[in-house]
């Protein structure tokens, strides 16, 4: 078993809750006060599965990238923050916060992509300069392989048929399209993009991967970062929460 504090500090030395936006709420959700943790799960989500999972793999703290909780609570009813605490699980996240640092959810996106030489705009954005140029349906073929993608969303109304310049956001980016106008970008891969932020979209293209497919590759990185205090970590089976028919 390992102290509960030297977990967390590992968490928040590698992404300070200072980083994290006025809105969010990053850090604890569920403090039971445990001196000592034996076992993690690590997951995007709270989710009914994720808090069962973690109930059968005896884990007592859970480590998520969203916020289970946003807005304040009049009341608590039989949910999962009943259950959670019924099951003695603390929970704890980290968002923004994880979004903003070195080493973020959009670097490990980068990661996996296999895109090097990031240049860091707007906190969230990366930006990478391709040494050749690279046509775009090559581009998407390798975004799926690598995402292990049946389909993305593309969204090009200049029809860019060659890129170089490769702006990247894991999760929600919608909001940084008008601000991608004032950088020499080709394309923009991202997730979440709606359909009036999609008719926004001018002089570059846009791949939606998916607000979720975009930010699990940062769950390896949480992994390994607790791993490294000799706790056992366990990284949740997820799914989208909804199925294509």
């Amino acid at each position: 078993m390992i102290k509960t504090d030297e977990i967390i500090s590992k968490i928040e030395k590698y992404a300070s809750l200072d980083l994290a936006e006025p809105w969010d709420n990053s850090g604890w959700q569920i403090n039971l006060g445990h001196d000592y943790v034996n076992k993690v799960l690590v997951a995007l989500s709270l989710t009914r599965d994720t808090l069962e999972q973690a109930i059968t793999n005896d884990c007592d703290l859970i480590i998520t990238h969203h916020p289970l909780i946003f807005n304040p609570i009049k009341k608590i009813y039989n949910g999962l923050i009943a259950d959670a605490i019924k099951n003695n699980i603390c929970i704890y996240c980290a968002h923004t916060n994880l979004d903003k640092t070195y080493g973020s959810t959009t670097d490990a996106l980068c990661g996996v992509l296999g895109l090097q030489n990031l240049v860091t705009v707007e906190d969230y954005i990366k930006i990478a300069h391709l040494k050749d140029e690279l046509a775009l349906e090559q581009l998407i073929t390798n975004i799926k392989q690598a995402m292990n993608l049946e389909h993305v969303k593309l969204i090009n109304p200049n029809n860019i048929e060659i890129v170089k310049n490769i702006a990247v956001c894991a999760g929600g980016g919608g909001s940084f399209i008008d601000k991608l106008r004032n950088y020499d970008v080709d394309i923009y891969i991202t997730g979440d993009i709606k359909f009036h932020k999609a008719l926004e979209v001018e002089n570059f293209a846009v791949v939606d991967i998916g607000h979720f497919e975009s930010e699990l590759p940062v769950l390896p990185l949480i992994q390994g970062l607790i791993a490294k205090t000799k706790v056992e970590v366990i990284i949740a089976k997820e799914e989208k929460p909804w199925v294509m028919v």
